[in-house]
């Protein structure tokens, strides 16, 4: 079914764009590996015609850069799941939203005491408890004292980590109680959809309430003073339903869950077959 709402895409007359949101991991490219030339060959094209492209991911915001720059993109990012909006060409902070101290020596006592892998996302630097941990965005700093950490710094995002299942599963019941000022915006698929996997790491992303990448985009529309109905999102994944709510066009790879494809204006191809160039380039570039 979904295939068919690409193809219908054959027909369609480029209309006027001038921003685009994109994810990064199985979005823009596979996780893990370059975005291809084609992929490049198309976001310099957009750039060309004056339409940004948007990184807006659950990502830290170092790593939101470095793939903003490999694929030639927009100078504006959006990281930690819409909790930071930042120009690194200017050292702009937009917007960003934090969570509070205590939340935070809070939520890491109750790791360490789980045997559970925590990270700590600021503007500029990434704290963890585990610095073995293969899971998690380079480079990253090991927590000898939280309370010298957060001292000198303003977290915005926390990322959970851990092998337990069933430990982690758990985890947002017990903090829907516990921390109600936070948002679990993002887990890993295979919780959400109760898949439970062998030699798996699984993941929850927090934020502050009222924080996501619908309201990193908002945030980011109002400062360039564009509209939404000139706005693109495209996404693969839960954490992407928010951006469909404040975009006039919203676009999932073929990769995602049906729940976002649902959700969205319009399905294109793989991650892994540049379904976001191919989407971009017949909506944006074709005449």
């Amino acid at each position: 079914m979904w295939d068919n709402i690409y193809i219908r895409l054959g027909d369609y007359m480029a209309k006027k764009y001038d921003i685009v949101f994109v994810d990064i991991d199985d979005t823009l490219n596979p996780s893990d590996e370059e975005v291809s030339n084609y992929t490049k060959e198309i976001m310099k094209k957009l750039k060309k015609n004056g339409i940004k492209v948007v990184v807006c991911t659950g990502r830290s915001l170092q790593y939101a850069i470095n793939k903003s720059i490999e694929a030639d993109l927009s100078e504006y990012v959006i990281a930690s799941n819409g909790a930071e909006v930042y120009n690194y060409k200017t050292k702009e902070s937009i917007f960003s939203k934090a969570i509070t101290n205590k939340e935070i020596k809070s939520i890491y006592e109750f790791c360490t005491s789980h045997s559970l892998t925590i990270v700590l996302n600021s503007f500029n630097q990434r704290f963890t408890n585990n610095i073995n941990c293969e899971d998690t965005d380079k480079p990253v700093s090991l927590i000898n004292n939280i309370d010298e950490v957060l001292k000198n710094n303003q977290i915005n995002q926390i990322v959970i980590l851990g092998t337990n299942f069933n430990r982690m599963l758990i985890i947002p019941e017990l903090f829907k109680e516990k921390y109600n000022n936070l948002n679990i915006v993002n887990s890993s698929k295979e919780l959400v959809e109760g898949q439970k996997k062998k030699n798996k790491v699984f993941y929850h992303d927090i934020v502050a309430n009222n924080t996501a990448k619908s309201k990193g985009i908002v945030e980011l529309l109002d400062y360039l003073h564009l509209s939404s109905k000139n706005s693109v999102a495209i996404g693969n994944s839960y954490d992407d339903i928010s951006m469909t709510y404040v975009v006039n066009t919203s676009i999932a790879v073929s990769n995602a869950p049906d729940k976002l494809k649902e959700a969205v204006t319009y399905v294109t191809d793989s991650a892994k077959n540049d379904g976001v160039a191919k989407i971009l380039e017949k909506l944006c570039l074709n005449k």
